[in-house]
Protein backbone atom coordinates (compact mmCIF):
# COMPACT_ATOMS: atom_id res chain seq x y z
CA UNK A 1 0.00 0.00 0.00
CA UNK A 2 1.39 3.49 -0.97
CA UNK A 3 2.13 5.68 1.55
CA UNK A 4 1.18 8.64 -0.49
CA UNK A 5 -1.38 10.30 -2.34
CA UNK A 6 -0.53 11.58 -5.56
CA UNK A 7 -3.52 13.68 -7.45
CA UNK A 8 -3.42 16.58 -10.13
CA UNK A 9 -5.50 19.48 -10.89
CA UNK A 10 -4.68 20.55 -13.63
CA UNK A 11 -1.20 22.02 -13.79
CA UNK A 12 -0.95 21.19 -10.23
CA UNK A 13 0.53 18.19 -8.78
CA UNK A 14 -0.54 17.39 -5.05
CA UNK A 15 1.78 14.91 -2.75
CA UNK A 16 -0.06 14.29 0.36
CA UNK A 17 2.02 11.84 3.37
CA UNK A 18 -0.84 9.32 3.73
CA UNK A 19 -0.23 7.57 7.29
CA UNK A 20 -2.60 9.20 9.19
CA UNK A 21 -2.69 7.02 11.96
CA UNK A 22 0.94 7.16 12.54
CA UNK A 23 0.81 11.32 12.26
CA UNK A 24 2.05 11.14 8.61
CA UNK A 25 5.53 9.34 10.25
CA UNK A 26 7.86 9.25 7.17
CA UNK A 27 8.91 5.34 7.17
CA UNK A 28 11.54 4.05 4.60
CA UNK A 29 9.20 3.42 1.84
CA UNK A 30 7.34 6.90 2.24
CA UNK A 31 11.00 8.53 1.60
CA UNK A 32 11.16 6.77 -1.54
CA UNK A 33 7.54 6.79 -2.82
CA UNK A 34 7.72 11.06 -2.17
CA UNK A 35 11.63 11.27 -4.10
CA UNK A 36 9.96 9.45 -7.03
CA UNK A 37 6.59 11.88 -7.13
CA UNK A 38 8.96 14.51 -7.19
CA UNK A 39 11.76 13.47 -9.90
CA UNK A 40 8.18 12.41 -11.40
CA UNK A 41 6.49 16.09 -11.06
CA UNK A 42 10.18 17.94 -12.51
CA UNK A 43 9.91 15.70 -15.55
CA UNK A 44 6.24 16.11 -16.09
CA UNK A 45 6.07 19.08 -18.25
CA UNK A 46 2.30 19.22 -17.27
CA UNK A 47 3.11 19.85 -14.12
CA UNK A 48 3.77 23.39 -13.00
CA UNK A 49 3.47 23.25 -9.01
CA UNK A 50 3.70 20.65 -6.89
CA UNK A 51 1.67 20.94 -3.40
CA UNK A 52 3.18 19.10 -0.16
CA UNK A 53 0.73 18.08 2.51
CA UNK A 54 -0.69 15.37 4.74
CA UNK A 55 -3.93 13.07 4.74
CA UNK A 56 -5.52 14.02 8.34
CA UNK A 57 -4.66 16.19 11.33
CA UNK A 58 -0.93 16.09 10.45
CA UNK A 59 1.24 16.84 7.75
CA UNK A 60 3.67 14.74 9.30
CA UNK A 61 5.86 13.66 12.54
CA UNK A 62 9.08 13.45 10.28
CA UNK A 63 10.81 10.08 10.23
CA UNK A 64 9.42 6.77 11.30
CA UNK A 65 12.53 5.95 13.70
CA UNK A 66 10.74 2.53 14.78
CA UNK A 67 9.36 1.83 11.05
CA UNK A 68 10.22 -2.09 10.97
CA UNK A 69 10.90 -2.81 7.06
CA UNK A 70 14.87 -1.53 7.14
CA UNK A 71 17.15 -2.97 9.67
CA UNK A 72 20.04 -1.03 8.16
CA UNK A 73 20.08 2.29 9.30
CA UNK A 74 22.88 3.62 6.53
CA UNK A 75 20.25 2.39 4.33
CA UNK A 76 17.17 4.49 5.51
CA UNK A 77 19.72 7.42 6.06
CA UNK A 78 20.67 7.03 2.26
CA UNK A 79 16.88 7.07 1.39
CA UNK A 80 16.91 10.56 3.64
CA UNK A 81 19.41 12.04 1.88
CA UNK A 82 17.91 11.27 -1.96
CA UNK A 83 14.91 12.62 -0.10
CA UNK A 84 16.52 16.29 0.67
CA UNK A 85 18.38 16.17 -2.82
CA UNK A 86 14.69 15.63 -4.59
CA UNK A 87 13.61 18.58 -2.54
CA UNK A 88 16.87 20.78 -3.65
CA UNK A 89 16.58 19.71 -7.47
CA UNK A 90 13.06 20.53 -7.74
CA UNK A 91 13.37 22.77 -10.58
CA UNK A 92 9.67 23.94 -10.44
CA UNK A 93 7.10 26.04 -7.56
CA UNK A 94 7.59 24.02 -4.89
CA UNK A 95 4.65 24.69 -1.91
CA UNK A 96 4.17 23.22 1.45
CA UNK A 97 0.65 23.32 3.25
CA UNK A 98 1.22 22.56 6.44
CA UNK A 99 -2.31 21.54 7.87
CA UNK A 100 -1.07 20.10 11.69
CA UNK A 101 2.14 19.11 13.28
CA UNK A 102 5.57 19.34 10.79
CA UNK A 103 8.08 17.78 13.55
CA UNK A 104 11.69 16.68 12.41
CA UNK A 105 12.83 16.26 9.21
CA UNK A 106 9.13 17.24 7.74
CA UNK A 107 9.74 20.81 9.26
CA UNK A 108 13.32 21.35 8.01
CA UNK A 109 12.55 20.50 4.43
CA UNK A 110 9.95 23.30 4.54
CA UNK A 111 13.12 25.49 4.43
CA UNK A 112 13.88 23.96 0.60
CA UNK A 113 10.43 25.00 -0.09
CA UNK A 114 9.46 28.13 -2.40
CA UNK A 115 6.53 28.89 -0.22
CA UNK A 116 5.17 27.77 2.86
CA UNK A 117 1.42 28.33 3.67
CA UNK A 118 0.06 26.73 7.31
CA UNK A 119 -3.38 26.58 8.42
CA UNK A 120 -4.04 27.59 12.21
CA UNK A 121 -3.51 23.64 13.58
CA UNK A 122 -0.66 23.73 12.03
CA UNK A 123 2.87 23.51 14.71
CA UNK A 124 6.64 23.49 14.08
CA UNK A 125 9.09 21.51 15.83
CA UNK A 126 13.06 20.02 15.66
CA UNK A 127 13.05 18.19 19.12
CA UNK A 128 16.39 16.09 17.41
CA UNK A 129 19.20 17.02 20.01
CA UNK A 130 16.33 15.51 22.78
CA UNK A 131 16.80 12.10 20.82
CA UNK A 132 20.72 12.61 20.22
CA UNK A 133 20.95 13.42 17.22
CA UNK A 134 21.30 16.26 14.68
CA UNK A 135 19.67 18.92 11.95
CA UNK A 136 18.56 17.78 8.52
CA UNK A 137 16.88 18.69 5.54
CA UNK A 138 19.75 21.33 5.12
CA UNK A 139 18.31 23.32 8.32
CA UNK A 140 21.90 24.01 8.83
CA UNK A 141 22.24 26.83 6.78
CA UNK A 142 18.57 27.22 5.37
CA UNK A 143 17.19 28.19 8.64
CA UNK A 144 19.27 31.05 9.70
CA UNK A 145 19.36 32.17 6.05
CA UNK A 146 15.54 32.68 6.73
CA UNK A 147 15.14 33.08 10.61
CA UNK A 148 18.22 34.69 11.37
CA UNK A 149 21.23 33.12 13.57
CA UNK A 150 19.92 33.79 16.61
CA UNK A 151 16.34 32.28 16.24
CA UNK A 152 17.47 29.54 14.00
CA UNK A 153 19.80 28.95 16.89
CA UNK A 154 17.11 28.64 19.46
CA UNK A 155 14.82 26.78 17.38
CA UNK A 156 17.25 23.90 16.61
CA UNK A 157 18.75 23.74 20.08
CA UNK A 158 15.75 24.11 22.26
CA UNK A 159 13.17 21.27 19.94
CA UNK A 160 10.50 23.88 20.95
CA UNK A 161 6.96 23.88 19.55
CA UNK A 162 5.96 26.95 17.70
CA UNK A 163 2.26 27.61 16.56
CA UNK A 164 1.69 28.97 13.22
CA UNK A 165 1.38 32.52 14.09
CA UNK A 166 5.02 32.61 15.35
CA UNK A 167 5.93 30.05 12.45
CA UNK A 168 5.11 33.37 10.17
CA UNK A 169 6.68 35.68 12.36
CA UNK A 170 10.10 34.24 12.24
CA UNK A 171 9.38 33.86 7.83
CA UNK A 172 9.18 29.88 8.23
CA UNK A 173 5.62 30.45 6.95
CA UNK A 174 4.36 32.91 4.24
CA UNK A 175 0.79 33.12 4.80
CA UNK A 176 -1.92 31.28 7.49
CA UNK A 177 -4.86 29.90 5.53
CA UNK A 178 -8.23 28.24 5.97
CA UNK A 179 -8.06 24.32 7.23
CA UNK A 180 -9.63 22.14 4.99
CA UNK A 181 -10.02 21.15 1.23
CA UNK A 182 -11.48 24.69 0.81
CA UNK A 183 -8.76 26.12 2.01
CA UNK A 184 -6.63 24.53 -0.39
CA UNK A 185 -8.77 25.21 -3.18
CA UNK A 186 -8.42 28.67 -2.38
CA UNK A 187 -4.53 27.98 -1.97
CA UNK A 188 -4.12 26.92 -5.54
CA UNK A 189 -6.47 29.63 -6.85
CA UNK A 190 -4.51 32.31 -5.34
CA UNK A 191 -1.26 30.93 -6.45
CA UNK A 192 -1.99 30.40 -10.05
CA UNK A 193 -3.42 33.58 -10.68
CA UNK A 194 -1.93 36.01 -8.30
CA UNK A 195 1.90 34.50 -8.38
CA UNK A 196 2.32 32.02 -10.75
CA UNK A 197 1.20 33.15 -14.03
CA UNK A 198 3.54 32.31 -16.16
CA UNK A 199 5.91 29.16 -15.98
CA UNK A 200 9.27 30.46 -17.09
CA UNK A 201 9.62 33.34 -15.46
CA UNK A 202 9.05 31.74 -12.51
CA UNK A 203 11.45 28.95 -13.50
CA UNK A 204 13.92 31.05 -14.21
CA UNK A 205 13.76 33.68 -10.97
CA UNK A 206 14.09 30.32 -9.14
CA UNK A 207 17.46 29.64 -10.90
CA UNK A 208 19.13 32.92 -10.02
CA UNK A 209 18.29 32.92 -7.00
CA UNK A 210 19.91 29.45 -6.08
CA UNK A 211 22.76 31.16 -8.00
CA UNK A 212 22.85 33.63 -5.48
CA UNK A 213 22.48 33.70 -1.82
CA UNK A 214 22.47 30.09 -1.42
CA UNK A 215 23.56 27.66 -4.23
CA UNK A 216 21.77 24.31 -5.12
CA UNK A 217 25.95 23.09 -4.81
CA UNK A 218 26.20 24.61 -1.14
CA UNK A 219 22.60 22.60 -0.16
CA UNK A 220 23.66 19.61 -1.54
CA UNK A 221 26.93 19.58 0.47
CA UNK A 222 24.70 20.56 3.27
CA UNK A 223 22.62 17.38 2.85
CA UNK A 224 26.08 15.26 3.17
CA UNK A 225 27.44 17.10 5.80
CA UNK A 226 23.96 16.26 7.74
CA UNK A 227 23.52 12.75 6.61
CA UNK A 228 27.24 11.57 7.30
CA UNK A 229 26.65 12.96 10.96
CA UNK A 230 23.50 11.38 11.27
CA UNK A 231 25.24 8.04 10.47
CA UNK A 232 27.04 8.61 13.35
CA UNK A 233 24.78 9.68 15.73
CA UNK A 234 22.01 7.22 15.04
CA UNK A 235 24.92 4.15 16.25
CA UNK A 236 26.14 6.31 19.43
CA UNK A 237 24.37 5.64 22.67
CA UNK A 238 23.12 9.01 23.15
CA UNK A 239 20.32 7.76 20.32
CA UNK A 240 20.34 4.61 21.71
CA UNK A 241 19.53 5.54 25.21
CA UNK A 242 16.86 7.91 23.93
CA UNK A 243 14.85 5.28 22.62
CA UNK A 244 15.32 2.67 25.56
CA UNK A 245 14.10 5.57 27.53
CA UNK A 246 11.25 6.68 25.14
CA UNK A 247 10.51 2.54 25.58
CA UNK A 248 10.56 2.32 29.32
CA UNK A 249 8.21 5.71 30.12
CA UNK A 250 5.33 3.66 27.58
CA UNK A 251 6.19 1.30 29.60
CA UNK A 252 5.20 2.50 32.41
CA UNK A 253 2.46 4.77 31.21
CA UNK A 254 0.29 1.61 29.85
CA UNK A 255 0.66 0.01 33.11
CA UNK A 256 -0.68 3.27 35.26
Amino acid sequence: MSTILVTYDGSVQIISFNRPNKLNAISFQCYNEVTKALIEGAKNDSVFLTILTGVGKAYSSGTDLFDSSVVDMEDRLIATRDFVRAFIDYPKLLVALVNGPAIGIACTTLGLCDLVYATKTATFSCPFHRLGITAEGCSSITFPLIMGKTRATEFLYSGKTLNAIDAQKIGLVNEIINDGINGRNQLIKKITTEIALYKLPIVYTKSMMLNGVISKDELHKANDREIERLIERFNSDDFQNSIANYFKQKTLKNKL
